[in-house]
């Protein structure tokens, strides 16, 4: 094992502490993505057509996400053994944080087409950034993971392919910002809010992966292993999960902005609820919807 090229996972044995919060990290993280598939999927006929993608693409997401985690957390279970009252690496089991890479590779390129679509630029448009984001996403991804494989034995190495993997990065997130400021041209003004915080949000939670890969060049220990998984879960759940709640209810608001009645009856019925949102800051048109309006 000391001669593979593993993660610190394998050379690192845990207490019951330890080994149970990731345990339960890895469960919620799976069990929280299969949970809201039914809810984007449940909530998409609130939605205009034109913007439905936006939430189906979530529930696909949510999918792929729960069933990547649920892998890694098997393989975690079989990689560990009780003896002497710790968590002991078993010798021919290999755990491994590939499945997370696996899983990116699969889901950020529909969390890139899920934003594109609900800023609703132009077809052109849409599909030149897709193409482009979606490149450096895999090349931020697939950099990611070749480092990560030299974590126990090459940290230099680990942080030169960290450093490559940066700059793609530093495209993705100067890609999502264009597009979200691009948007505005086309966007009701009510959007506009949405639009500026979302570029930060996505800035925050996308910058805690790079953090999280970090971690082994600072510990190696099981607090290390727990830190780590806490923050690739922490990341993932609100990366994806929070992520198309937020886009859910972005194409939700520009949907009654454009007149579908759905849309508009459900958030005038929000509103008036305990704890809705306040009336009072919904645009004219939206709080006094008209309720014969169909589908556009």
């Amino acid at each position: 094992m000391d001669d593979l090229p593993v993660n610190i996972e394998n050379l690192t044995s845990l207490t019951h502490p330890q080994y149970q919060i990731v345990a339960v990290l890895l469960m919620v993280g799976y069990g929280a993505h299969f949970a809201f598939t039914l809810f984007f999927l449940s909530t998409s006929t609130l939605i205009a057509p034109r913007y439905r993608l936006v939430p189906w693409m979530s529930a696909v997401v949510m999918v792929a996400a729960g069933l990547s985690l649920l892998r890694e957390s098997m393989v975690f279970t079989d990689s560990y053994s009780f003896v002497g009252g710790l968590w002991m690496p078993v010798a021919d089991q290999v755990f491994s944080n590939a499945y997370r890479y696996a899983n990116w590779t699969i889901t950020i390129p529909l969390l890139i087409a899920q934003l594109l679509l609900a800023l609703n630029l132009p077809a052109k448009t849409t599909r030149h950034r897709f193409y482009a984001l979606t490149a450096a996403a895999i090349a931020m991804i697939w950099t990611g993971l070749i480092g990560q494989f030299y974590e126990s034995q090459a940290v230099g190495t680990m942080l030169l392919w960290g450093f490559i993997s940066t700059i793609p990065f530093v495209y993705l997130v100067w890609g999502v910002r264009s597009a979200l400021k691009d948007s505005e041209a086309n966007s009701p003004v009510q959007l506009h809010p949405w639009t500026r915080k979302l570029f930060f949000y996505f800035l925050f939670f996308w910058g805690l992966y790079a953090l999280a890969y970090m971690v082994p060049a600072f510990g190696d220990g099981g607090n290390a292993v727990v830190v780590r998984q806490f923050m690739y879960t922490v990341a993932d759940i609100f990366s994806k999960l929070v992520y198309g709640i937020i886009l859910s209810q972005f194409v939700l608001r520009r949907s009654a902005l454009e007149g579908f009645g759905p849309a508009e009856q459900a958030l005038t019925k929000w509103a008036g609820g305990p704890g809705g949102v306040d009336a009072s800051t919904l645009p004219d048109e939206v709080a006094t919807p008209t309720p014969d309006r169909g589908a556009s």
